[in-house]
């Protein structure tokens, strides 16, 4: 991931998400303790449960939280992989990314349909 000088960016998290989230970060850090990925999940939940501020907004429990990016994608990264291993069928998006800006919404049939009704006109 490329380096910015953003500085960390603060995540606010509903109660429910946090623990769903801490619960999927320790079933990864409970794998093997000396597997990288499974401290990079124990780092982050550690970090979440340490730095971590509650507060209430309205009638909401909220947990606000500062990332680095380097955090977050790690955090992006591990969430991905951990729905991806309890999901039985995955769809493989990748070959849509960014699309959008160059052929419409992402959808690569309207932007064939689009392409073969000019070029017909």
């Amino acid at each position: 991931m490329k380096k910015t000088n953003l500085g960390p960016v603060a995540v606010k998290i509903d109660r429910e998400s946090v623990n769903a989230l801490l619960q999927s970060l320790n079933q990864i850090a409970a794998i093997d303790p000396e597997n990288h990925i499974a401290q990079s999940a124990q780092k982050l939940m550690q970090k979440i449960i340490k730095h971590g501020r509650t507060f209430p907004h309205y009638d909401m429990k909220l947990v606000s939280i500062y990332f680095y990016d380097n955090e977050a994608s790690t955090l992006i990264q591990l969430v991905s992989m951990y729905l991806s291993a309890v999901q039985e069928n995955t769809e493989d998006y990748y070959d849509r990314i960014g699309r959008s800006r160059k052929r419409g919404l992402g959808n690569p049939q309207s932007a064939e349909q689009t392409i073969s009704d000019k070029t017909e006109n």
